[in-house]
């Protein structure tokens, strides 16, 4: 075994002061690097908070969109099926309308046909060389109007 002189140990504590002195430094540099994370991480949860923030009143207006949204589809569903029923009550009216026009066409019809009898029967009344036919016209007329009235009406009563 060999001798462990002074100057040997004191060489040995020079050498552990200095890894001692190289630890404390390299602690300071870490502490300094992590308070610059913290210094950096606060700082970017500064600037992220109003986009936290944004992002939050986002989602909820998103929500109150979605909400709006369904409420209109339920309106605009509503409103398709007014305009669906009215226009079937439009397409039944419009038959309603249009059965009408054919039964008032068909009136004109017989109207134009008794319209256009009338200069054969003015020339004809002019033709009668008697009175004698010409009440017997009348009476037939009174006649048979009165007969077409009865059929027609039925009674009487106005």
């Amino acid at each position: 075994m060999a001798k462990v002189t002074e100057n040997d140990l004191k060489r040995v504590e020079g050498l552990l002061m200095g890894r001692f002195d190289q630890l404390e430094k390299g602690q300071k540099v870490l502490e300094k690097r992590l308070n610059s994370f913290e210094t950096e991480k606060n700082r970017i949860k500064e600037e992220i908070e109003p986009v936290i923030t944004g992002q939050n009143q986002l989602k909820e207006n998103i929500k109150n969109l979605e909400s709006a949204q369904a409420e209109f589809k339920k309106e605009f569903k509503e409103e398709i099926n007014k305009i669906v029923v009215e226009k079937t009550e439009l397409q039944g009216d419009s038959k309603t309308i249009e059965a009408k026009l054919d039964g008032v066409s068909d009136r004109l019809k017989v109207i134009e046909t008794a319209i256009a009898k009338i200069p054969d029967l003015a020339e004809k009344v002019g033709e009668l060389k008697y009175w004698r036919q010409v009440v017997y016209i009348l009476l037939t007329a009174t006649i048979s109007g009165f007969v077409g009235w009865l059929i027609g009406a039925g009674s009487f009563n106005p």
